[in-house]
Parts: structure tokens; C-alpha cells; sequence
């Protein structure tokens, strides 16, 4: 499954990446590679079986507390 994951991000950084720097796109390259960075990680973890936590129940306290019941 791994390598699935490398595969497809591979052909994201061929496709993705690299017209970005030929355009000397430097604020939507590293926002690209921070992204995709972040979700690599993420699915790399996922293939390896790592249980990752659910972010909602953070996110609805954030909310609650800025607008209340």
C-alpha cells in the first residue's frame, strides 16, 4: 500500500511541483509542498496502520466556544 502512496505523490510532484518552480510560483509552490507534505504524512501513517484521532470533537469545542449553545 505504501508504494501505492509514493507513486501517487511522485506523480503529483512531477505534475504539481515542478511547473510551479518553472513559473517561479514561490508562495503557491511552498503552500503546494507544505499540503502535500502534511497529507503525506497522513497517508503514510493511514497505510502503516496507525490509528490517526478525529479532529471534530476539537473543531466543535473551537466552535462552540467563539458562538456558544
Amino acid at each position: 500500500m505504501i508504494i501505492l502512496v509514493v507513486i501517487a505523490y511522485s506523480l503529483l510532484f512531477i505534475f504539481e511541483f515542478f511547473p510551479l518552480y518553472n513559473q517561479k510560483q514561490w508562495r503557491d509552490l511552498w503552500l503546494t509542498m507544505i499540503l502535500g507534505l502534511c497529507s503525506f504524512t497522513l497517508i503514510a501513517l493511514l497505510s502503516f496502520g496507525v490509528k490517526i484521532p478525529s479532529p471534530a470533537m476539537p473543531i466543535k469545542n473551537v466552535i462552540l466556544s467563539i458562538f456558544g449553545k
